[in-house]
């Protein structure tokens, strides 16, 4: 599978959208194109949009709507929502999901540069969606009992950080447990740094995060730390716990932007949960 390439609805794209397909059980998710599409292209504040993969076939889509407010969530005037996303049945299971995902926060911050806030909801036992937004930098901000169809999950993205989409986290097998090393690969190939942990029980302790000088200030370790919750819960299922002791101020708020919180002012120590 080569690269996707996303960018806004053209009208020669509808014929592609009247072919797209979604089985029964993807359309409980979301629903098909070619029913929300004409809304979208009537109301100023969507966006519909298409990505394309490199032999130019129409694989994925999804509207973006600017100052949309979910039912039953608080969320800014000001923000993007990314909505009715789907991956067409036929071309799925090539990864382009997990591309589409990684490419999201840059394509909104160039297009919508006015907005920092990110939005979308998944329905809650749709865990496959929710672990893919997670390792783009979605953070899980809110759950809701009764949507729909259940319990869904409201992410937020914050569009005033910087994000890499092509970072991949591979664990060093040549550590033994309860000692962790996982490694930042960009490009597939590129080594951009590492983490270091030790895992105590049902917790992960980071001990060193390293990135590579020529990577740094870049948004490689924010990205690296948004993605660790997830690869964990498939790695080390065990581990539902993050927790990290800094005293160096940007090293804090690296973590507190990645959903890390404070637990122990005096160790100034920090924790993110990460099995729910």
């Amino acid at each position: 599978m080569g690269d996707i390439h996303i960018r806004p609805f053209k009208k020669e794209d509808r014929e592609s959208l009247l072919a797209f397909k979604l089985s029964e059980q993807q359309q409980i998710y979301s629903s098909l194109p070619i029913d929300v599409l004409d809304d979208a292209i009537e109301d100023p504040d969507r966006t519909p949009c298409v990505v394309l993969n490199d032999s130019d076939e129409i694989v994925g889509f999804f509207v973006l709507h600017k100052h949309y407010q979910h039912e039953g969530y608080a969320t800014p005037h000001e923000v993007v929502y990314i909505r009715s996303l789907s991956i067409n049945e036929e071309l799925q299971g090539r990864g382009y999901g997990t591309k589409v995902a990684m490419s999201l926060p840059l394509f909104v911050q160039e297009h919508f540069a006015n907005f920092d806030h990110l939005y979308l909801v998944v329905d809650a036992e749709n865990q496959g969606a929710w672990n893919l937004y997670e390792r783009a930098g979605f953070m899980h901000s809110a759950t809701k009992e009764d949507g729909p169809i259940g319990k869904e999950r409201l992410y937020y993205l914050d569009l005033d950080q910087k994000y890499v989409h092509n970072i991949k986290l591979e664990q060093d097998d040549s550590i033994e447990l309860p000692d962790m090393k996982v490694d930042i690969v960009l490009n597939k190939e590129k080594s951009a740094g590492y983490i270091e942990g030790r895992v105590e029980g049902d917790t992960l302790h980071i001990i060193h995060l390293f990135i590579n000088e020529a990577e740094r200030n870049r948004g490689v370790a924010s990205s690296a730390l948004r993605q660790f919750g997830t690869f964990l819960r498939r790695k080390s299922p065990e581990v539902k716990h993050l927790v990290v002791s800094t005293d160096d101020a940007d090293r804090a708020r690296l973590f507190e932007r990645v959903g890390f919180v404070m637990i122990d002012e005096a160790q100034r120590k920090y924790m993110k949960y990460i099995n729910y």
